[in-house]
């Protein structure tokens, strides 16, 4: 299983209990064959452009495990999706697990400053 980044734009203008379920819609697409890590809503916002005649949009970014497979019922299912504006899905790479796993905090101690010697301005 690969970590995948999906950022979606949900028709705002719809409403609230709809924005909710077509967010429960992709959730349960996940979990069916992956594994969500984090979910960020970042709510309604104004949108740089107008997208099909809309200036707002619901913004939800999920980060999850799953195969490939997911991931192209995902975008099958977005692009027949009158609510779903926009969407976009990365290929997360493994080294943001540090970012998920919450047991893991780099403290100021561990943090070493570059000592002015080793750094040399030319």
């Amino acid at each position: 299983m690969r970590q995948y980044e999906t950022m979606v734009i949900i028709d705002a203008m719809i409403s609230d209990d709809a924005i909710q379920a077509e967010i429960q819609k992709i959730n349960d697409t996940i979990v069916a064959s992956g594994e969500i890590l984090r979910r960020d809503d970042w709510g309604k916002r104004k949108m740089a452009y107008q997208i099909n005649k809309k200036t707002h949009g619901f913004y939800v970014i999920f980060y999850y495990k799953a195969e490939s497979s997911v991931v192209s019922t995902l975008e099958a299912a977005f692009k027949l999706n009158d609510n779903v504006l926009r969407w976009m899905t990365l290929v997360d790479y493994p080294m943001s697990e540090i970012v998920y796993d919450q047991n893991q905090v780099q403290t100021s101690e561990e943090i070493t400053p570059i000592d002015a010697e080793d750094a040399e301005v030319e």
